[in-house]
Order: structure tokens, then C-alpha cells, then sequence
């Protein structure tokens, strides 16, 4: 029998239609993982935005997601400032998922986000982001692909970035792990070329644009 007399039926079909839709971008049927990962994306991306550029974006959001992207928010200290490397750490911890993991994954969210709300409205949130922060959260080329928007040269350059940061947040992992790496015995001084061959591997692809 259907409890037709539950007020929060309708929020919780949305909110749940929501993450599917998000989960098929992700390409995974795990909603706690899909529902970590769309948290982490609300916050992170509300937190870059003004008080006045959230209130926009949220009243596109369905209720339950609407108070999953205010909990927790302070508007007295928006936006807030990180470099990319801070905000993939955030995201990192606040998914609990791979830094080299973590790209890939709000742009994936973003490709479910673009299919539900109206047209044009990520697009215009996106545009109060810092460029490295855009880039972080612009949709999956083969979203913007298919409503026409890109090349397939575009697409393969995309892939070819997405690649490439892969392997950058991986060398600077491996590199913290290094650094932070007790030797032991009477040679307690880092190896200078190794270190200059780590920073080297690291520099050239940092600056990509």
C-alpha cells in the first residue's frame, strides 16, 4: 500500500532520481559513494562561490540536496580561497577517495549536475570560479560533446589533460613521500638529484594551460 500521506515522499524520489542520474556519470551503482562524492562537490563548489552566486545555484537544487549544499556553510567567510592542490586535498578527505581520483571525479559530477539543472546555470556558476578551479569542474568532453559543444580533436585534447594530471598528482605524491622519507644510517641528507629529478618530472606539466 503507498504511504500517500508521507510529505517527504515527493523530496526523497527527487533527491533520489538526482543521484542516479549522477551515479550513471560516475559510471557506478554505489549511492555512498555517490552521495559522498556529489557532498564533496556541493560544498567545495559552494564554498568558492558569493553568498548571492550560492542562493542562485541552490534554488536550482531539489530540496534535499538543496540542504545538503547549505549544511555546514558559513557565509560570513565565502568565498574561500585555496590553491588546486589544497582544494583536491579537500575533496580528497571529504569524498574519501584518491587525490589522483578526484578530477575525474567532479567533472563527472558536473556531467550528471549540467543534465538536471537548466540550461546555462552551471555554465554561470562556473564563470565565478578561478580558471584552475574551473577546469576542475567543467564537465566530461563527451558531455559537452554530445550536446554539440566540442571537436573531436577537443575531446582527445581533454582526454590527453585529464591523462597528464593523472600522472601530476601522482609524481607529487610520490615526491611528498620522499621528502618526508627518513634515511637511515650516517647519510641523513636528501639525495639532490634525486629531489631535482622528482621537481623536474613535476614543473613542465604544472604549467600546461
Amino acid at each position: 500500500m503507498t504511504n500517500t500521506g508521507d510529505p517527504l515522499a515527493r523530496a526523497q524520489n527527487t533527491a533520489h532520481e538526482w543521484l542516479t542520474t549522477v551515479a550513471s556519470a560516475l559510471g557506478t551503482d554505489d549511492r555512498r559513494y555517490t552521495y559522498r562524492v556529489v557532498r564533496a562537490w556541493l560544498h567545495t563548489f559552494r564554498d568558492r562561490l558569493t553568498v548571492e552566486s550560492a542562493a542562485h545555484f541552490a534554488a536550482q537544487l531539489p530540496e534535499l540536496l538543496r540542504g545538503m549544499f547549505y549544511d555546514g556553510w558559513v557565509p560570513s567567510k565565502v568565498p574561500l580561497r585555496y590553491s588546486a592542490d589544497e582544494y583536491i586535498d579537500r575533496i580528497s578527505e571529504s569524498a574519501t577517495i584518491r587525490r589522483t581520483d578526484v578530477r575525474s571525479a567532479m567533472r563527472r559530477v558536473s556531467e550528471g549536475m549540467q543534465r538536471l539543472l537548466s540550461p546555462g546555470s552551471l555554465e554561470r556558476a562556473l564563470d565565478h570560479l578561478p580558471r584552475d578551479l574551473q577546469e576542475m569542474f567543467l564537465p566530461t568532453p563527451q558531455a559537452a560533446a554530445a550536446q554539440g559543444r566540442t571537436s573531436d580533436d577537443t575531446t582527445e585534447l581533454w582526454e590527453l589533460r585529464r591523462k597528464v594530471e593523472y600522472l601530476v598528482d601522482a609524481v607529487s605524491d610520490l615526491n611528498r613521500q620522499l621528502m618526508d622519507r627518513p634515511f637511515s644510517g650516517a647519510r641523513t641528507d636528501r639525495d639532490p638529484e634525486a629531489v631535482t629529478a622528482a621537481e623536474d618530472m613535476l614543473l613542465p606539466q604544472q604549467g600546461i594551460s
